[in-house]
């Protein structure tokens, strides 16, 4: 009998650090991605940004080019007003754009967001 109950202590202290390790991994996967207060609660479109030609106004966001419009705003974890410049490719964004009417999809505003961001984790 002394066997039994010291296999179901034993069953009791995995569960319990099993269940302590999966809520350590969640809090760190919800940090992970947290977004300042002035990122929206969702973005048009998110994803890596291929390339960047800011002199031609154009963008690949996931290999989809779309123009940027000349007075984009650009956002980081760090500042509300962040330059272009500091765009860099492989970098993963996420942005709103103007549709509508005989234009083009036009990017109006980028935010750069962690490696780890996933649109769940927001």
């Amino acid at each position: 009998m002394t066997f039994t109950t010291g296999v179901s202590k034993m069953k009791k202290a995995n569960t319990l650090i099993a269940f302590l390790a999966a809520c350590l991994l969640y809090s760190i996967a919800g940090t992970a991605a947290t977004l300042p207060g002035y990122y929206p609660p969702a973005f048009r479109m998110w994803g890596t940004l291929d390339r960047l030609d800011i002199d031609g106004g154009m963008a690949v966001i996931n290999d989809t080019q779309m123009t940027i419009s000349s007075n984009v705003h650009v956002y980081t974890p760090h500042s509300r007003f962040a330059s272009v410049h500091t765009l860099r490719p492989g970098s993963k964004v996420g942005i709103t754009m103007t549709v509508g009417g005989n234009q083009p999809p036009t990017i109006t505003d980028i935010w750069v967001l962690p490696d780890d961001y996933s649109q769940r984790s927001r």
